[in-house]
């Protein structure tokens, strides 16, 4: 008697609908974060252009496992952790300002990135590493951008 499905196929199915969640989750905390903030706050569009930004990175890590070449591209892993590093550091910019209210979306793309790892049997050794560039990378635009502003 053989399985409805293998272990790759449930865990890469695990993989995406931790991703929707993920992804769902951020645009519902996105909405209600402007919907709460926009009208107190006097340098509105840049917290704006914040919101979009992850929105988009969230939208990038679903995109990153559901695409065709998913399973064969290397470039996708890499991706998903950079998605995971931008969430994180924003996670910990944002506790100045909108709490961690983006937490449970970053643990919800780091799980899923591990996972994806683990599935494909990859080495994460360097997907860690573009997840703490793209941290750093984030979090020195953000100073910036506050700084110029």
């Amino acid at each position: 008697m053989q399985s409805a499905s293998s272990p790759s196929t449930s865990t890469h199915d695990l993989e995406r609908f931790l991703a929707v969640i993920g992804a769902a989750v951020c645009l519902i905390v996105s909405v209600r974060i402007w919907q709460v903030f926009s009208a107190y706050q006097p340098m509105w569009p840049l917290p704006d252009l914040y919101l979009m930004e992850m929105l988009a990175a969230s939208v990038l890590g679903v995109w990153c496992l559901w695409s065709s070449r998913a399973d064969i591209s290397p470039l996708r892993g890499y991706l998903l952790w950079i998605v995971v590093g931008i969430l994180f550091a924003f996670v910990i910019m944002g506790a100045w300002s909108v709490g961690f209210l983006f937490a449970p979306v970053a643990g919800l793309f780091a799980v899923t990135a591990f996972l994806s790892d683990r599935r494909r049997s990859d080495k994460p050794v360097f997907h860690w590493g573009a997840a703490l560039a793209a941290a750093l990378v984030q979090a020195v635009l953000m100073l910036s951008v506050i700084r110029l502003l």
